[in-house]
């Protein structure tokens, strides 16, 4: 009886398992690296209907202001100028105020210092009234605000309900701390017009008037007296209330406040030479003005001195 003889380890390799070539390059693929696999791309976390990617969401940054501005009067000057402090939403006193300084168009032109909008009842009516009557007006904080929120919600927001934007504030996802979903902010910007919302966003950060009040620029919160108005930040500029030693601050809690620190630095330059004067050509990178007029800070109340007037009162 023929038997079956039992197969070799080498066998395995066919006719050419004793081929020595053959032999090396099986060892060479058992030695060769394995290839390298790269681990499963992890999926961005989406929201909204167009899968708006969380990362662009929290980016988003909108455009800041101009930072300086320099007014011109169409034909002759007014006879007046009629600086009003933070509005704040309040139409009813906006238009009763109107009435009390017997307001003329044509006559009379009105400078508002910032912060048009939020916490009283009827912001867009008093966008709107200062559209009408041609008000010239800075930025303040909280008309900022709103200007942020439209544009968030025209660009990366706009297909995020209402529920995606208040987990996305649970979760820290909002690209700014202060966004808060359902705040009035958020509703003033989702209720102002297109055409309300450009003339806002031409709002500066610093106006510097025209002759023959070019001695005057109006702000909405404060200066940092070691910059000219060139090289102030529009964000800082909106908000500064203190000096402190890190520089400009939005609180009490620290320093002196800026106008103090203004009037300090102004005492240091000679009359006429680092100041603007009534003239047009003004070098806006080397000047420090000597006349300012701001809002922003209710807490010190009315604050009239010789070069500086905050107007925003309790």
């Amino acid at each position: 009886m023929q038997t079956r003889s039992a197969l070799s380890p080498d066998s395995v390799d066919g006719a050419h398992s004793t081929d020595p070539i053959a032999k090396q390059q099986k060892q060479q693929a058992v030695d060769a690296p394995l290839p390298s696999v790269s681990p499963p791309r992890k999926q961005s976390k989406t929201y909204g209907r167009l899968k708006v990617r969380a990362a662009d969401v929290k980016g988003f940054r909108a455009e800041l202001p101009t930072l300086l501005e320099k007014r011109t009067f169409v034909g002759t000057a007014p006879k007046r100028l009629l600086f009003i402090g933070d509005i704040h939403g309040s139409l009813k006193e906006f238009n009763l105020l109107l009435c009390k300084l017997k307001f003329k168009m044509g006559e009379d032109q009105v400078v508002l210092v910032g912060d048009l909008v939020a916490k009283g009842p009827e912001s867009v009516g008093v966008v709107r009234r200062a559209r009408q009557i041609k008000a010239w007006c800075v930025r303040g904080n909280h008309d900022d605000r709103v200007i942020r929120w439209r544009e968030f919600l025209d660009g990366p927001g706009s297909t995020l309900s209402e529920s995606e934007l208040k987990d996305l504030q649970k979760s820290g996802g909002l690209p700014y701390d202060d966004f808060k979903v359902g705040k009035d902010h958020y509703q003033i910007a989702r209720d102002l017009s297109p055409d309300d919302i450009t003339w806002m966003k031409s709002f500066p950060a610093i106006m510097s008037l025209p002759p023959p009040y070019t001695e005057w620029v109006v702000v909405h919160g404060g200066l940092d007296p070691s910059k000219p108005l060139l090289k102030q930040s529009a964000e800082d500029v909106m908000v500064t209330r203190n000096i402190a030693a890190s520089g400009p601050i939005s609180t009490h809690d620290q320093g002196q406040a800026w106008f103090d620190a203004w009037a300090d630095k102004m005492k240091s330059f000679s009359q006429g030479t680092n100041t603007a004067g009534n003239n047009d050509d003004v070098n806006f990178d080397v000047v420090h003005f000597n006349k300012i007029i701001y809002g922003h800070d209710a807490g010190r109340g009315l604050q009239l001195h010789p070069i500086t007037k905050g107007l925003d009162s309790r």
